[in-house]
């Protein structure tokens, strides 16, 4: 099962223009929208921007990892 950590996601808020959070070969990484290559995309920066800014509360972070788990478990 692939679990999506508050971590990744305050990674993905501090990260570059362009880096997706992605299921890769099984596992979460924060790659650029091009190099997900025969991944799947589960949120982008500019997603994540638009919906919360830059800034995250603990709280946030959390529920959008589970909720980002719960949609990568329907993969």
């Amino acid at each position: 099962m692939v679990t999506v950590t508050a971590d990744d996601v305050r990674k993905l808020a501090r990260g570059e223009h362009g880096e997706v959070l992605a299921v890769i070969d099984g596992a979460i990484h924060l790659v650029p929208r091009d190099q997900v290559n025969g991944g799947v995309v589960l949120y982008t920066r500019e997603t994540l921007i638009s919906e919360t800014g830059v800034e995250l509360t603990e709280m946030e972070a959390e529920t959008l990892a589970a909720g980002l788990t719960a949609k990568a478990a329907g993969l």
